[in-house]
């Protein structure tokens, strides 16, 4: 298994993984939001590709600088490993290799967003030193 940088060309199969994770988006969609992660500095978009060039997962985050501190947050902004890839170790790679990249940025603390009803999620970040915190509050159709 590689870990790399998403390239066009795995598209099609990471529009299949996020609709694993329960997220529908176009092709058009994701070609120009993974734009947005190739070009900044400030995001990374990184995939698990396995032997036979399949991609096994993926996981994206984002960094936000902080004011009331020297240094960032990391955020992750999705993370999906493929059905019959899980518990093979390609999740605890993928978030590695982000973690890795974070620390090299700064990055004071990691945050993740996890639905309620992904309690094996749960478990996953907790089994890798996560602890749940805090409340969030969300305001959709920002216009």
């Amino acid at each position: 298994m590689q870990i790399r940088p998403a390239q066009p060309s795995d598209c099609n199969q990471l529009i299949r993984l996020l609709l694993e994770l329960g997220y529908r988006t176009t092709e058009d969609i994701f070609r120009e939001q993974s734009t947005v992660y190739d070009k900044s500095d400030f995001c990374r978009l990184l995939v698990a590709e396995s032997d036979e060039n399949k991609i096994s997962g993926l996981i994206a985050g984002s960094l936000i600088p902080l004011m009331h501190q020297s240094g960032s947050l990391g955020r992750i902004t999705v993370f999906v490993v493929g059905l019959e890839f899980r518990e093979h170790g390609v999740g605890t790679a993928l978030l590695s290799s982000l973690e890795k990249w974070f620390k090299e940025n700064n990055c004071l603390r990691i945050e993740v967003t996890s639905g309620d009803h992904r309690e094996a999620a749960h478990r996953f970040y907790e089994a890798r030193g996560y602890i749940q915190d805090e409340r969030r509050f969300i305001k959709s159709n920002v216009s």
